[in-house]
């Protein structure tokens, strides 16, 4: 019986990603997924940070046959029906084949692949992980879960939004991107790569029990209040799925990590989960190597949770604002329950370089600090001394390939910026120290003063 270094259970982007880094590392990885590939998927529309993730991965490939984004029709503040310009890097796939290519992928990477194969309940043996198959039990040291929002490892979540229901329906013919609202929903509708239109309708749960159920009734209904799908036909069949978001509440331990919709869930409305799927599988990935490879156990989870937390923390308050931006159906309990203002975040000013800053002592703007921050480096998480800010996103290590604590070290013994970039540069390749002065005045994070 074979023991694995690393099962992977779910072979949707995550687990595929996650699966494919790690094989890449060199560890023994068997991968379990359910379903034959490929397999029909809703969720086509991919945000524009995804071809870049996959070009970091040497699978832009899984783009062929795309549809690049057509801009969109959007009626969002208020009444009115605006044509938002298309994003060039934005576009939507199909998900079928898309997820095929990226497990395909995988499998190539010398990633064992037990399709379709329906996991048991994995349990902790003696030796690790203990994962029942209808007629064998795979054996791992580490654990990944990216089985979605089925969640194959249990546990308990925290709701980062209003609990919501997607309506969805697909129909010929093609049209552009639409974005609508009305005084219950929100929706959206945009072309597939086989010639086919879908569009989803977002409600509370309790309006369904409302409509006694006839999905079908409701569904028109919202896409009626939004004015923007006039050219549907009558006939569809409608389904529903969950689409509430939340974060698992121990997405890491020593021998286990939940990837994906497994760890955390967003609101439709960032149309990001492709994006965040990938991301947290390469952070996963990282993780895991640390752990296997006898790194810094506690780094590397402290790691995990942080990088998961601010994705989750950072599109819950991007949604939330966006949905407070809506103003026409603003005191309905639909739109209530979901927007919130923008937190008032006071960002560092830029400092303007002039000539006479180079005669004046610099420091770091209040409330910045170095502190020891568990980061990537290579492919395993180690502390390094980092740069914060409340209106950072994160820590930053690195501007460029050049690491900030030793530098932000001299702060304390340069009389003026002049002598400042003369001890960097002494250090530093031709160009650099400047660089990356102008980065951090120009983040408002360097500032002239005493």
């Amino acid at each position: 019986m074979t023991a694995w270094d690393v099962c992977v259970l779910g072979g949707g982007p995550a687990g595929s990603v996650c699966a494919l880094r790690l094989a890449r590392l060199g560890h023994r990885v068997v991968l379990v997924e359910r379903r034959p590939f490929p397999r029909p998927h809703v969720g086509e529309a991919l945000s524009p940070g995804v071809p870049a993730l996959l070009d970091v991965l040497g699978l832009r490939h899984a783009l062929d046959g795309s549809v690049p984004s057509g801009g969109a029709l959007v009626r969002w503040e208020d009444d009115t029906t605006r044509q938002v310009e298309p994003d060039p890097r934005a576009v939507t796939v199909d998900r079928g084949r898309f997820d095929h290519v990226l497990l395909a992928a995988a499998r190539a990477e010398g990633v064992a692949v037990r399709q379709p194969a329906r996991a048991g309940r994995p349990r902790r043996g003696p030796d690790g992980w203990e994962v029942p198959l209808r007629h064998d039990v795979l054996r791992a040291r580490f654990l990944v879960d990216a089985s979605g929002r089925h969640r194959a490892t249990g546990g308990t979540t925290t709701a980062t939004g209003a609990r919501t229901l997607a309506l969805h329906a697909v129909w010929p013919g093609t049209g552009p991107t639409r974005i609508g609202a009305g005084p219950r929903t929100w929706c959206w509708g945009a072309p597939l790569p086989d010639g086919a239109f879908r569009a989803m309708a977002f409600v509370d749960p309790d309006l369904l029990r409302h409509y006694a159920y006839d999905v079908r009734r409701l569904y028109h209904h919202l896409l009626d209040t939004t004015g923007l799908f006039a050219d549907r036909p009558a006939s569809l069949d409608v389904a529903v799925c969950d689409a509430t978001s939340y974060r698992d509440d121990d997405p890491v331990t020593e021998d286990r990590v939940k990837v994906g919709e497994a760890a955390y869930t967003l609101d439709p409305l960032t149309s990001s989960g492709v994006d965040s799927a990938v991301q947290s599988a390469m952070a996963a990935a990282v993780t895991a190597n640390t752990v296997l490879s006898g790194g810094d156990r506690a780094a590397a989870l402290a790691f995990y949770r942080d990088r998961r937390d601010r994705a989750a923390a950072r599109h819950a308050a991007w949604t939330a604002a966006h949905y407070h931006r809506h103003e026409t159906h603003r005191d309905q309990p639909f739109w209530r329950r979901r927007a919130v203002p923008p937190p008032a975040r006071a960002r560092p000013a830029p400092t303007p370089l002039t000539p006479d800053c180079l005669h004046r002592p610099v420091r770091l703007v209040a409330d910045a600090a170095v502190v020891p921050t568990p980061c990537p480096v290579g492919d395993v998480v180690t502390l390094r001394r980092a740069l914060t800010h409340p209106a950072l996103p994160g820590p930053v290590a690195h501007v460029g390939d050049t690491e900030l604590a030793p530098l932000l070290d001299c702060l304390a013994h340069a009389p003026s910026l002049a002598d400042l970039l003369r001890t960097w540069s002494a250090r530093l390749p031709a160009g650099q120290a400047e660089a990356t002065a102008k980065w951090l005045f120009g983040a408002g994070l360097l500032v002239v003063g005493g």
